[in-house]
């Protein structure tokens, strides 16, 4: 795949070039990293200097939201700084959340209200990591039966793709817009939505007025980089107050680095999602696949057994899964995953999870 470098590599790189000797932090003097580097001059006004605005109004444009964060804490700080709009006030939410969502009320005294969903208990929250059972993403209808009942709430919270890849109806903006409530979706999941080939028409993040995005689940970022998408202008003064409040004054430039050039590989390589697609499509004729909407995230049943005994199985094969929910076993599938890596697990899958004839 091609891969991309952006503003911030080529601001560390002008540094690097004048081969300084550093008398300023990190202490490792880039003896663990050279790249390793900080704020340097007066106010900063040598590095970053405006390479990390420009590199977000960049990634903003390539997702079509009005502005867009680079995060190094993580998608879960997206998550509580848009919650901290709402303090003290009512949020909707859908069964599904992740436990940031739960910790972003807390901090943000946010009176959640969970949305009944048709056949569900939406009663708690419902963690995404290590859980047995994942509800299904809303639907427009059960948000909009809520949004009826709920005339005083001020956001509607919701899971997009979840960790299952299955994704909640965009229609909910529209439904939103129309009452003047905000919309906050979890997009963690959905980083690549953007870029794959069929998957940009199920995006929340050129659509909700915050969505944050995990770049170091399915884009080539370092774990704890994120995005968070905001859909307006007028919305992004409070966020930033919100996000220095939960973040770091000493962000990590390395991982912001990898962080844009992560968003700017992705953009250019909607091939290797069709390759990614196309692998899909082989797997679903050698064992059953969970009906999603994201193809990249495989969710293979075991047609014999338990998920758990094929992700033993998986394991004793130097394959290592992502997860186990309820009887499938997760997979996430990126451009980074090589044709002969995907080999081994075609076959693997189709002796292990039961071949169909």
């Amino acid at each position: 795949m091609q891969y991309r470098r952006g503003q911030i590599a080529r601001a560390i790189d002008a540094y690097l070039d004048k081969g300084f000797d550093r008398y300023h932090t990190p202490g490792h003097k880039g003896g663990l990293c050279a790249r390793d580097i900080t704020e340097i001059g007066k106010s900063g006004n040598q590095f970053p200097a405006d390479c990390i605005e420009q590199a977000q109004n960049a990634c903003a444009r390539l997702y079509g939201a009005a502005a867009m964060r680079f995060l190094t804490n993580g998608s879960s700080q997206g998550i509580k700084a848009a919650l901290w709009q709402f303090r003290g006030k009512k949020v909707l939410y859908a069964s599904g959340a992740h436990r940031a969502f739960a910790e972003g009320c807390e901090l943000a005294s946010v009176r959640a209200v969970p949305i009944q969903s048709d056949g569900v208990n939406a009663n708690g929250l419902v963690y995404t990591c290590g859980v047995e059972f994942l509800p299904p993403p809303v639907t427009a209808e059960e948000a909009e039966r809520a949004l009826d009942s709920h005339s005083d709430a001020a956001a509607l919270f919701l899971t997009s793709p979840d960790y299952l890849g299955r994704t909640a109806d965009v229609k909910i903006a529209e439904l939103c817009k129309a009452r003047g409530v905000r919309l906050i979706a979890d997009g963690a999941h959905g980083a690549h939505f953007a870029f794959a080939p069929g998957l940009k028409v199920f995006d929340f993040s050129p659509v909700a007025d915050f969505c944050n995005m995990s770049a170091h689940k399915t884009l080539g970022a370092y774990t704890q980089t994120a995005l968070l998408a905001i859909g307006s202008p007028d919305l992004t003064e409070n966020a930033d107050h919100a996000l220095r409040l939960l973040g770091t004054t000493s962000p990590n430039y390395v991982w912001a680095e990898e962080l844009e050039n992560a968003v700017l590989s992705a953009a250019e390589n909607g091939k290797e999602y069709l390759r990614l697609k196309a692998f899909r499509e082989s797997v679903a004729k050698a064992a059953r696949l969970l009906d999603n909407t994201d193809y990249t995230r495989l969710c293979v049943c075991p047609q014999s057994g338990t998920a758990r005994e094929l992700y033993g199985r998986l394991r004793e094969k130097k394959i290592m899964p992502e997860t186990v929910i309820g009887n499938c076993v997760v997979f996430i599938l990126t451009p980074q995953d090589s044709d002969e890596k995907l080999d081994r697990l075609y076959e693997t899958l189709k002796t292990a999870a039961g071949h169909k004839a």
